[in-house]
């Protein structure tokens, strides 16, 4: 979306000096319009989203205003980068323009990861139109944002990644084993049913002596409406500060 301002119009019959002025006064009125609506798109993901984690608010950034030939450009956008976890522009996109869930690294790294069980289908562990959620299992370990912690999903996708076909006899007998260590466990739809599991949703689990507790969940790939208006907000956003701005700037000019 482009929104363009034409200072000349909103300002009227400008004299000689008035038209030096003009450039500086632009400049200084649409950086300031700019820092305004980070801060308001920054204040409206907190009200739209649930406890959104930091780096989600300050994903919102701004270009400053460069000059291009007789037009003085900026832009605000979503950050498009993440060294270490997943891009905000891609994962905010469904939200935003409406569309399909995002698919984090985690849930990619799960449909490259294979689904050892026989019983299985032979596939990977997740499939492309599919999720893993975790649930509100007190062995879900969460940060203080409500979220799975990123050690706890490194943890499970090492777990799925070595795991091995003899593993999976002594998983289906946890509920009569001893002493056995704390492990994850990927459980297809044939082998939650064959274990007659109260939720018949394939997940994670983890094994805690004779004792299994669901930690994911597998569900349908979600979409979106595109709640949060980042367009719409962008462009009132600006509109409205540099309107005011540039009369504000302009008028400290010709003091």
């Amino acid at each position: 979306m482009q929104v363009s301002f034409d200072p000349k119009e909103m300002l009227g019959k400008l004299s000689e000096l008035d038209k030096v002025q003009l450039p500086r006064a632009a400049f200084i009125a649409l950086n300031q319009s700019l820092f305004e609506t980070r801060k308001r798109l920054q204040d409206e993901a907190k009200n739209v989203f649930n406890n959104p984690v930091p780096f989600t608010i300050n994903s919102f950034l701004y270009e400053k205003p460069k000059q291009r030939g007789d037009d003085l450009e900026a832009r605000v956008f979503v950050r498009d980068d993440a060294p270490k976890g997943n891009a905000p522009s891609r994962y905010l996109d469904p939200q935003i323009r409406g569309g399909k869930h995002y698919r984090t690294r985690f849930q990619k790294a799960l449909g490259n990861t294979p689904d050892l069980d026989p019983q299985g289908s032979g596939g990977p562990v997740l499939a492309p139109n599919r999720v893993m959620i975790p649930t509100s299992s007190q062995y879900v370990r969460r940060n203080k944002y409500g979220n799975m912690s990123p050690g706890q999903y490194t943890q499970i996708l090492s777990a799925l990644r070595n795991a091995s076909s003899a593993d999976l006899p002594s998983m289906r007998r946890a509920r009569g084993t001893r002493n056995v260590a704390n492990r994850y466990f990927y459980l297809n739809q044939e082998t939650v049913e064959e274990m007659n599991l109260r939720n018949r949703a394939p997940g994670v689990f983890l094994q805690r002596g004779r004792s299994l507790y669901r930690i994911m969940t597998e569900s349908r790939l979600p979409t979106y409406s595109g709640k949060f208006k980042f367009f719409d907000l962008s462009a009132m956003s600006i509109t409205e500060e540099f309107n005011k701005r540039l009369r504000d700037e302009f008028a400290k000019f010709l003091r």
